[in-house]
């Protein structure tokens, strides 16, 4: 590459997650060790603690250490945090070229916050970017996980895990029956039908499944519409005759999609909302400030995705959200001369009612468009 492509190229960060003895260690063994002709940084919370490699020192300007490190035979670097995250990893891309960057959070962690922070540094024109959300999940025992109950009304971090994946590692198949892997994957797809699902035996996966994602790319919601078309989660629009779930529902309320009885009322789960007609790009983003930042309805949102348009442009319209953060803005895409402009939202999270929320949009960003 030329100089200029060098000075514009931005390293694509993909953050791992999952409970201990999911698969992360043999996933970041394989991406340490083998030779996959990738220049690749693995960023762990306890450097060496797991994977056994002995550890290095860089020392600071002030003589102070600032991380540990260990450049391994295959070209990938592996070294640990303690300060910053974001300048680390941009003190790291400083100092050496690399192709992606993996970043691995504890089993117990929220990868929501990290993501968030990424994600808005990108925006700020930084040297990376936020590529994907990673969650290695262990087939045998993450459905057991899934349906436990934690005190004081907190979300299950299983199921926070799989609220933010845009990839989702179902990894050791190979230790239960087809059954039992359809039952999980079901389960799953209820809670983030948005999520890639990637099943593997010893976390052996081919890398480029796992790179390039693109999850955060504006262009890349226009994959959201197949699924909205299809989807089998909670809808709230004027056809109340679609195919869901199989639960059961009134004409007008709202239902959860993961209402199985197994499952708590305050389990994650996805909504989606479909509005026909046009807004102001100031009324949307107000509308979600109310959601997001005002806690309007009492919801807990982990992740949005949606495409809408905006009066006086050809473009689509994205919009993102992860954790307390999201971003609206137009796309290179265009609408078709015949293409029906219908307005396609997608939320993941707790306490989400589908009717309410669609109604209260469009009482404030869509007035032409009937209520229920």
């Amino acid at each position: 590459k030329n100089s200029n492509m060098e000075e514009d190229y931005a390293v694509p960060v993909t953050v791992i997650t999952g409970f201990l003895g999911a698969g992360k260690t043999t996933l970041l063994n394989y991406i340490l060790t083998f030779n996959h002709g990738k220049r690749i940084a693995v960023i762990q919370n306890e450097f060496g603690a797991q994977i056994g490699i002995e550890t290095a020192t860089v020392v600071g300007k002030d003589g102070e250490r600032v991380d540990e490190w260990l450049e391994l035979p295959n070209g990938c670097v592996c070294c640990s945090v303690r300060s910053d995250l974001v300048m680390t990893l941009e003190t790291l891309v400083a100092k050496k070229r690399f192709d992606y960057i993996f970043i691995e959070t504890t089993g117990l962690a929220d990868p929501g916050p990290l993501a968030s922070s990424l994600w808005l540094d990108e925006a700020l024109e930084s040297k990376i970017y936020l590529d994907a959300i990673v969650t290695v999940v262990d087939a045998k025992f993450f459905e057991k996980s899934l349906k436990e109950i934690r005190e004081g009304n907190e979300v299950n971090e299983a199921q926070r895990q799989v609220a933010f994946a845009d990839v989702l590692l179902v990894n050791k198949c190979d230790l239960v029956s087809e059954e039992e892997l359809r039952s999980l994957e079901k389960v799953i797809k209820e809670m983030n039908p948005l999520a890639l699902i990637r099943k593997t035996i010893k976390a052996e996966i081919k890398l480029d499944e796992l790179l390039d994602i693109h999850a955060f790319d504006k262009d890349q919601m226009l994959s959201i519409d197949p699924l909205l078309a299809t989807n089998e989660t909670s809808h709230a629009h004027d056809d109340h005759h679609h195919k869901d779930s199989g639960c059961s529902h009134a004409e007008g309320e709202s239902h959860n999609a993961n209402c199985r009885p197994e499952f708590h009322n305050d389990s994650v789960q996805t909504v989606c909302i479909e509005v026909e007609g046009e807004t102001e790009l100031s009324l949307l983003n107000q509308w979600f400030a109310d959601l997001f930042w005002e806690n309007k309805f009492g919801c807990q949102i982990f992740r949005t995705k949606g495409l809408t348009t905006i009066k006086g442009a050809e473009e689509k319209c994205m919009i993102q959200g992860v954790h307390d953060n999201f971003d609206i803005g137009l796309t290179d895409i265009t609408w078709g001369p015949n293409e029906k402009r219908t307005n396609k939202l997608v939320f993941i999270g707790r306490k989400l009612d589908a009717v309410v929320l669609r109604n209260d949009l469009i009482a404030q960003c869509f007035k032409e468009a009937s209520t229920q």
